[in-house]
């Protein structure tokens, strides 16, 4: 069985996955590992510390109601947090595939861009994506 397999197996027993079904899980995660495969080291180095940041502000939202609201709801923010574990899962996948390690890096980070997505040419340099 693949490991992508075992992780949807996995979430789907968590909370807030039952409303996603198993087969748009599989797409979101697939287009995620689509992605990965097309970074760079230091391309993945931002996307670890982005996604551990997202899910940080995702887990800060559940003991606020009004942001929980904003957000579709508990059961939305569950899921999103369910999917970003999920990706998180897929991304230390790339870095033992490629033997690569996460690590601390100090640099800026744009809460709505991934690392593919990346416009600030300041931020691509700060990351080592493009040379300064």
């Amino acid at each position: 069985m693949s490991f992508l397999s075992d992780v949807l197996r996995l979430l789907q027993s968590a909370d807030g996955l039952q409303r996603m079904s198993a087969e748009a899980l599989k797409c979101h995660a697939t287009c995620y590992r689509e992605n990965l495969e097309r970074c760079t080291e230091p391309m993945l180095q931002y996307e670890w510390a982005w996604l551990r940041e997202r899910l940080a502000a995702l887990r800060s939202c559940q003991g606020d109601p009004a942001l929980v609201g904003r957000l579709g709801g508990i059961d939305h923010v569950n899921l999103l947090i369910s999917e970003a574990v999920l990706f998180q899962l897929l991304l230390q996948e790339e870095f033992s595939r490629r033997g690569f390690t996460p690590r601390a890096v100090e640099a800026p980070l744009v809460p709505s861009e991934e690392a593919w997505e990346i416009t600030s040419l300041q931020v691509k340099q700060d990351w080592g994506i493009v040379p300064a």
